[in-house]
């Protein structure tokens, strides 16, 4: 069985993409395109999770034109996992319980937060494989199914190490997404990038930084 798990201040629903879609009653856990980013040249590399600099420079493509933005890293869950996102763009917001930790990256462009734009990472504990992670996602009342995604591709040719999986959605006519199946040093989990189309061009690269910047486990 599994079941909900609320966070206890903000109220909001981590299930599904960690705050804000809707989940079925019997789970008990707690872009369209990718655009390529490349790092800085002149950055130090680091191997260690621990030892990654705070902040480091990327650049990234809009539209055909090359821009350097400044990364801050995330480490607010190391045991798990980290990661880089550009902070002018994104506001980070975890929760983490017995259940299951997640972190929601939420759009701020230009000052203005959008709670339909984001990335999403979620770590179930009570998901221990992939095949788990899968009838959990695929089934009949999964996280597909529940929050009304219609799947428009399947590929297990994903463009990070450690997604298995990537399932491109639509959700309504406004409403498009990827959600990433992931398996790494003996985790699973998941990652949802969830956007209005028109946030396209923008929202693609940015979200990129973070999931090729993602690191799991020790």
């Amino acid at each position: 069985m599994y079941r909900y798990f609320i966070h206890p201040i903000a109220g909001l629903m981590f299930l599904g993409s960690s705050f804000g879609c809707v989940l079925p009653k019997q789970f008990e856990v707690v872009q369209s395109n990718t655009v390529a980013s490349a790092l800085n040249t002149n950055e130090i590399s680091y191997s260690s999770k621990s030892n990654r600099p705070t902040t480091k420079k990327a650049i990234i493509s809009i539209e055909g034109e090359k821009t350097t933005i400044t990364l801050k890293l995330y480490a607010e869950y190391r045991n798990l996992f980290t990661t880089y996102f550009p902070d002018k763009d994104f506001l980070p917001e975890g929760v983490s319980s017995g259940e299951g930790t997640g972190v929601r990256f939420i759009t701020n462009f230009g000052g203005t937060k959008n709670n339909n734009a984001y990335v999403s990472i979620s770590f179930l504990n009570s998901l221990q494989n992939l095949g788990q992670l899968r009838r959990f996602v695929n089934g009949k009342s999964g996280l597909i199914a529940t929050n009304k995604w219609r799947v428009v591709n399947r590929t297990r040719n994903a463009a990070y190490p450690w997604a298995k999986e990537r399932i491109s959605f639509r959700q309504g006519r406004d409403i498009t997404g990827n959600l990433y199946l992931g398996q790494q040093n003996g985790k699973v989990f998941y990652v949802i990038t969830h956007y209005p189309l028109e946030y396209g061009d923008g929202f693609a690269p940015r979200s990129d930084v973070i999931l090729k910047n993602l690191q799991i486990g020790s």
